[in-house]
């Protein structure tokens, strides 16, 4: 099934970010892009966490990957 919503551009933010909640909900199109673009833009909106962004990204790009394992009780 397939639903289009249109939304008032003022609301637009809050509705991706109540539609990114729901675990059966996949954006596509346009609402993806303004989805990665939004957390990109909140990563780049403080010194500091540009900074960690960039760390990660240079991290990544040598190959320093980390896993972890989500803790039990988040998994239930």
């Amino acid at each position: 099934m397939r639903i289009t919503l249109e939304v008032p551009e003022h609301r637009a933010a809050f509705m991706l970010e109540l539609l990114r909640s729901l675990p059966f909900v996949t954006l596509r199109g346009q609402a993806a892009k303004a989805a990665a673009l939004d957390e990109t833009a909140h990563l780049l909106s403080s010194p500091a966490n540009a900074a960690r962004l960039r760390a990660a990204l240079e991290r990544d790009r040598l190959g320093q990957h980390q896993t972890h394992s989500l803790p039990d009780d988040l998994l239930r």
